[in-house]
């Protein structure tokens, strides 16, 4: 069963000053609701029983913001450990249980169940047995407010799950959601590392799996994609 989760909210978010001069970028207001509050919901809404949340940014801000959920802890990092860093301070300090899978999630990413719960859907698709990691992907172009060159291709187009892979045209972006096991995060030594480094690794290893998502997804990562979506969903 995958009921723990942490969402990742340790971030300048440098790109969204000068919003971010005094507030943590998990806090800007989609809707005048917080997106760190959002994604939080979602999870509880799903009977998630454990959801951690990483913070360096103006962290009382963030623990005054999720104090009233009492299956939400906050980690206050003394040094900014990124992503992967982060997880494995929250591993090493037994947030989660034993050997458990984790749903992983990005701050600055937001999701409508339009067509499914996608909560639902990843966990339904995860099978430990072949991955290590499952990513939630989407359309490179119809993913508001991502501006890269694509991320992943599917080997197996046909196939929901496939397994992932590298190429000079990447159609798929990663939304910000994934599971993942713990395993994959033990006995590491770095303490400041992104988690793309194990996620590249789990691909060398053919144990990265992703499945295209169909429900609309936003990457509020700039000032500019902010006032897009404000512009454009009748903010």
């Amino acid at each position: 069963m995958i009921n723990e989760a942490m969402i990742f909210a340790a971030g300048l978010g440098k790109r969204m000053y000068p919003l971010t001069k005094d507030k943590p970028k998990p806090l800007v207001k989609i809707k005048n609701k917080s997106i760190l509050k959002k994604n939080i919901e979602k999870l509880i809404e799903n009977n998630f029983k454990n959801i951690i949340v990483n913070a360096f940014h103006y962290p009382e801000q963030i623990k005054d913001e999720i104090k009233k959920y009492s299956s939400v802890k906050i980690i206050i990092e003394k040094d900014r450990l990124e992503t992967g860093g982060g997880l494995v301070n929250a591993i090493n300090e037994n947030y989660f249980e034993e050997d458990s899978p984790i749903i992983l999630l990005n701050s600055d990413i937001f999701w409508e169940n339009k067509s499914y719960n996608s909560l639902e859907k990843i966990k339904k698709l995860w099978n430990p047995n072949e991955m290590d990691m499952l990513l939630c992907l989407k359309e490179k172009e119809d993913f508001f407010g991502y501006d890269g060159h694509g991320d992943f291709g599917l080997i197996n187009p046909d196939k929901c799950p496939s397994q992932l892979r590298k190429a000079k045209i990447n159609p798929y972006a990663y939304t910000g959601l994934q599971v993942t096991k713990q395993e994959v995060f033990k006995n590491i030594k770095k303490k400041y590392f992104s988690i793309k480094d194990k996620i590249f690794e789990s691909l060398e290893k053919q144990k990265l799996f992703g499945y295209i998502d169909q429900n609309p997804w936003f990457h509020i990562g700039t000032i500019n994609a902010l006032e897009d979506f404000r512009k454009n969903y009748n903010e």
